[in-house]
């Protein structure tokens, strides 16, 4: 009854490893071997998937996306120009680093806002709100912006990754760094301390008010000179009328009642015999 219940399967491996004490260390010492190469197999698994994840990240860097991008921020440098943004919203122009430095450089160069409109305008695009240095540099004549930006990746302040735009402008090349920061709207790219700002020299040569303010201050003594020459002019007629008095300032002669004497003369007078 035994042997017909015995397992056909089970019963010589069974009858084997209880055959001796050598069976059985092989036995365990062959299972320890199937579960470790399992392992080494099923355990080896995941890394190709690490490996992948690991590989867009360096191609990131190295083709000019910034690493360590917080949010949905995007990383591709795409350029832009001046009437590529005209129209868009601010939250639009912050997910991307030219775009942002773009819109800075337009409202930078804009001469149609009061000093407190545009250091508000311009600080939507800043980590710090600007302050006296960059309203003292600021242009006050027209600078026209000449092309579309052009940006790379350069090394940042703390190790972090950041992105340098040049806008090329009139008055020589404004250069913008830029940071992905996390803000009370979320993600966006902002323009780094130190402000960026343009040479003042340059934009002198473009015709600054420094220049042009010489004329209007040599303006008044122009102005004078006819009016001494006027005054100089008047005061001989003024001398010809004291020197001249009019017969209406001196009194009038006092008539004498009686005959009009007749002048004792030499000769008689024609006419009379």
């Amino acid at each position: 009854m035994s042997s017909s219940t015995a397992n056909p399967v089970l019963a010589p491996i069974r009858r084997w490893v209880l055959y001796s004490r050598t069976n059985l260390m092989i036995t365990i010492a062959s299972a320890f071997g199937v579960l470790f190469v399992a392992g080494a197999v099923f355990g080896q698994s995941p890394a190709p998937s690490n490996t992948a994840s690991k590989i867009p990240a360096s191609a990131a860097s190295t083709t000019g996306a910034a690493s360590a991008t917080p949010g949905d921020l995007s990383c591709e440098l795409t350029e832009v120009t001046e009437s590529s943004i005209a129209g868009k919203s601010i939250a639009s122009v912050a997910e991307s680093a030219p775009a942002t430095a773009m819109a800075y450089a337009h409202v930078y160069v804009d001469q149609s806002l009061l000093n407190s409109e545009w250091k508000s305008k311009l600080g939507v695009h800043t980590a710090e709100a600007p302050g006296v240095t960059v309203v003292n540099a600021r242009p006050l004549v027209p600078v026209a912006i000449t092309g579309p930006t052009r940006s790379e990746i350069v090394a940042g302040t703390g190790g972090e990754s950041a992105v340098q735009v040049i806008v090329p402008t009139q008055a020589g090349n404004l250069r913008i760094t830029l940071k992905a920061s996390d803000t009370d709207k979320g993600s966006t790219w902002q323009v780094q301390t130190p402000l960026p700002t343009l040479d003042r020299s340059e934009i002198d040569k473009l015709g600054a008010p420094s220049l042009a303010s010489a004329p209007t201050s040599e303006a008044p003594t122009t102005t004078t000179a006819p009016s001494s020459t006027t005054t100089s002019t008047t005061t001989p007629t003024s001398t010809t009328s004291a020197a001249f008095p009019s017969a209406d300032l001196e009194p009038a002669p006092v008539p004498v009642p009686g005959p009009i004497p007749i002048p004792d003369l030499d000769t008689p007078i024609p006419g009379t015999l």
